[in-house]
């Protein structure tokens, strides 16, 4: 019965009939609303407050969320976590996905988003260079870069998301794969390049060897 509240409350989300920051009803209220007992009413809002899609307030009651990218992707991280297998399906995954982003990339780019990419990629380059901190976030936000170079809002919000879900994947990369003459240096060069030139092919290509590169890094468990 919680399951169906749930179901029910995300499809009023979805709707728009209920809003970020909208304050809900009482649970006695909601349990008549809904045909449920309360307890199931508990259940259900315990799972939405987990997904982020509601929050209570002290004294104020129980209001619509407005999660982030992180905030949904947080159960999926731990269930990533303890799974031994989770981490070659999101590389799977990714192998799968990105190709296709960086060929949208190559086709919408413009003179702005060309200039935020090189940015980007700079950033990577300079901290590889100089063995600084940090060279992890800069390899995510070329990554993240190249979601937004395209342009479309929905490519950007599901890349975001799933990248806010490879957070805790990146500290696997060992130091060494950032190493200057390292392919994840040549690669993001490769990717950039094709994206600027507008070649939407030799962008996907480009980020697929990449993308193995990376897996072979990783050892073979990804």
């Amino acid at each position: 019965m919680s399951r169906q509240v749930v179901e029910q409350f995300q499809r009023e989300v979805r709707t728009g009939r209920l809003r970020p920051g909208d304050k809900l009803p009482t649970e006695r209220d909601m349990a008549v609303q809904f045909g449920v007992g309360r307890n199931s009413i508990r259940e259900a809002l315990r799972e939405l407050d987990l997904l982020g899609l509601v929050e209570s307030r002290h004294g104020e009651g129980t209001f619509v969320g407005d999660p982030s990218a992180a905030d949904l992707m947080a159960p999926f991280r731990a269930v990533i976590e303890l799974s031994s297998t989770a981490g070659g399906s999101v590389m799977e995954f990714r192998r799968v996905f990105e190709p296709g982003i960086a060929a949208l990339a190559a086709s919408n780019v413009t003179e702005d988003r060309a200039s935020a990419l090189h940015a980007a990629l700079t950033d990577f380059e300079d901290l590889v260079g100089s063995g600084s901190a940090g060279v992890e976030r800069a390899d995510a936000d070329f990554h993240l870069m190249i979601g937004y170079t395209t342009g479309n809002t929905t490519v950007i919000g599901v890349h975001s998301a799933l990248y806010a879900l490879l957070k805790d994947f990146r500290s696997k990369l060992a130091r060494s794969s950032y190493a200057p003459s390292d392919h994840a240096v040549l690669g993001h060069r490769l990717i950039y390049d094709a994206i600027i030139a507008g070649d939407s092919e030799a962008a996907s290509r480009a980020m697929a060897d990449h993308l193995n590169d990376v897996s072979g890094a990783l050892g073979h468990d990804y």
